[in-house]
Formats: structure tokens, C-alpha cells, sequence
């Protein structure tokens, strides 16, 4: 508790509210107005594939969100996407981790063939404890500081700016979640993880329970992130409330496999008709090696390759923003041509799936 008391006072120092809008204040961002006319057949969207990289201030850190901002407003965007675990690099914040990190990585890198546990991630039981506490530790500065420098960039570009995931802490718990704001620097809502990694299960983290929607003047959208999408019922839940688009950002913590990466969201978007937008986390941090695609996706009709691609990072590493334009129009008319979209299996749900998610 010491620890993380110490480790929670330090990045309140490093990262507070007059320094981020004092820095904030100094960048020249070339503003622009967002038309709350927004076309629901012309939705130009950005999703952020970047690499980790610890820094040593939160300028530093701010300049590297902004640069990402800025192209995607440069490109048109109307929303931009960030990844799940986006603070990742304010850890270099804390005293000596840019050298301990190097360690780390090191390390792992050098036992990684060798330490899996068998579900393929890497064995850290030994880094459990000291995620734990940095998590709890930087929780609360990190939340109100991403919140901020995502709200003022909001207002200043126009744009709309979904955060990434950050630790959410309430009381004692903890939770992986991340916040949507809008071009007036507002925020919309903020969703909970709801399905977890065994890693964070170990240090931790809880889940949330439930999946909102939230109403843009171009379409609903909801925000599950990264393993949640693993699971079909969520994007079959997010199609019966309504939503147009799922926001869906990755930090994957394996090795990069295309199959591996077909199981979570390309197959969801083929069986729910939405369309799908994933932002992802690459790199090494603290001996944990993460990868993925960024990619923007619809169903497969609907693509110009009948791939279900709209746009696709061309690498599982590295920084890369993929653009594409989304069409509700399209939408509706791919809905109603599809024709097993929706059909339902009532005597299987009730014998099986009732039995085991226990429905009342």
C-alpha cells in the first residue's frame, strides 16, 4: 500500500492538470469546425496502431497522441481511435524504469521460446505483483490526465477522440476501461472491459457488467475492449441495442498469428452486420510483448475484395493510422440482403445456451 501511495503522489506531480493544459495551450493546432451535420453515408474514420514508448514527461506523451490526432484530422477524419492499455509509456514516469524495463525485456526476450504457460502467453507470474501495484498506483493521475489531453485535443482538432484504455479504479478496484469524447471536448461515456485475460484476472483487474450505446450524429456506437470481442454474444448484444459501429481497441499479448487474429473481430462483424473498428498496441513493456493489427472492417459483400477489409495496417508492429469511409446506407441495404443474417436456432438457445450463462 506504501508503494503505491508513493507511486500515486509522484505522477500527480508529473502529471497535473496545469501542466498538461499550459503545455496544451502551446501547440499549434490548426482548429477546425465539425460540420454536426455529419453525412451518415460519408463517415470518415482513423484507427491508431503504435508502438510503446516509455517517456520521461508528459509532454512527451502528449506530442505522440497529438501527432496521431493531428493526421487524422489532416486525412478528414470525423472520429479517432486509440488502444487499449494507451498509457503504457507514462510509465517511463517512474524513477529508474526506463533501465528496469530494458532489463526486463531483455530477459524475456531471451527466455521466451522457453517460458509459456499453456495457453501460449508468456509465464510473468514473476511481474505479477509489481503490475499490481504500479497499476493501482498510477490509476487515478493517469485516468484524469488521458481524460484531459484527450478532451482538449478533442476541442481543438474537432474531432471525435475515443481515449484507449486506461485503469479505472473505484475505491479498491480496478478496472481496464476507456472513455469516448466529443469535438466539443465532452465526454460521452466511459465502458468497462467485461471480459478479461488471465493476466489481468491475476493482478487484479475486475470486470464491468455492462455494454452502453451511445447516439453520435452519425451513427451508435458502442466501445467493448479487446478480448471482449472474442466472444459472440457481444457483438450480438451491441447489434439488438442498436449500434451501427463497434469501437474496439487491441493490446494483444502473444506473438502475431492471422489466425489468431481472425478469431476476434473480422469473424464478430461478419455474423452481426456492424461494422468494426480496431485500434492496437505493439511493443515491449515491463517483459510483456504485445502485437497486432489496426484495421477498419465490413461485412464481406460490402468490401471491394469481398474480404470484409476496408482498411488494413500493414504491419503487426510499428506506428500506422488506417483511414476508411463508412456508409450506414450501405449498411441497412447489406442487412437486409443478408440472407441467414440473424436466423436463430431457438431449440439450441434453450437447451444449451440458457444452461450455460444461466438465463432466468
Amino acid at each position: 500500500m506504501k508503494m503505491e501511495f508513493l507511486i500515486e503522489k509522484w505522477f500527480n506531480k508529473k502529471i497535473s492538470l496545469d501542466r498538461i493544459e499550459k503545455y496544451c495551450k502551446q501547440l499549434k493546432i490548426k482548429k477546425r469546425r465539425l460540420s454536426e451535420d455529419i453525412d451518415p453515408d460519408d463517415i470518415r474514420v482513423s484507427c491508431v496502431e503504435r508502438q510503446i514508448y516509455p517517456v520521461n514527461s508528459i509532454e512527451k506523451y502528449i506530442d505522440i497522441l497529438c501527432g496521431f490526432v493531428g493526421q487524422a484530422a489532416k486525412e478528414g477524419s470525423h472520429l479517432i481511435i486509440f488502444p487499449e492499455y494507451n498509457f503504457f509509456d507514462l510509465f517511463g514516469l517512474i524513477p529508474g524504469f526506463i533501465f528496469l524495463n530494458q532489463i526486463l525485456n531483455k530477459k524475456a526476450i531471451k527466455n521466451k521460446d522457453e517460458e509459456k504457460d499453456r495457453e501460449g502467453e508468456p509465464n510473468l507470474k514473476e511481474n505479477n505483483y509489481f503490475l499490481t501495484t504500479i497499476f493501482k498506483g498510477v490509476a487515478k493521475p493517469v485516468e484524469t490526465g488521458v481524460k484531459r489531453i484527450v478532451s482538449l485535443l478533442a476541442k481543438e482538432y474537432g474531432i471525435y477522440i475515443y481515449t484507449g484504455s486506461y485503469i479505472l479504479k473505484e475505491k479498491e478496484a480496478i478496472y481496464n476501461a476507456g472513455s469516448l469524447f466529443g469535438p466539443d471536448g465532452n465526454l460521452i461515456g466511459t465502458q468497462k472491459k467485461m471480459h478479461l485475460t488471465d493476466l489481468e484476472i491475476k493482478i487484479g483487474i475486475k470486470r464491468g457488467n455492462k455494454m452502453e450505446v451511445y447516439s453520435l450524429p452519425f451513427g451508435k456506437v458502442v466501445c467493448p475492449i479487446c478480448m471482449d470481442a472474442t466472444y459472440f454474444e457481444t457483438f450480438r448484444i451491441a447489434r439488438e441495442i442498436g449500434a451501427d459501429m463497434v469501437i474496439l481497441p487491441i493490446a494483444n499479448l502473444e506473438e502475431y498469428s492471422t489466425w489468431k487474429a481472425l478469431r476476434g473481430i473480422w469473424s464478430r462483424v461478419q455474423e452481426s452486420y456492424m461494422y468494426g473498428l480496431k485500434s492496437s498496441l505493439n511493443g515491449w513493456i515491463a517483459g510483456m510483448h504485445f502485437t497486432g493489427k489496426a484495421g477498419i472492417f465490413a461485412p464481406l459483400l460490402m468490401t471491394e475484395k469481398k474480404d470484409g477489409l476496408l482498411s488494413l495496417s500493414p504491419s503487426y508492429e510499428g506506428n500506422h493510422l488506417v483511414t476508411a469511409n463508412l456508409n450506414l446506407k450501405k449498411l441497412y441495404e447489406a442487412r437486409e440482403k443478408a440472407e441467414y443474417h440473424e436466423d436463430k436456432n431457438t431449440e439450441f438457445e434453450k437447451n444449451f445456451i440458457e444452461k450455460t450463462y444461466r438465463i432466468n
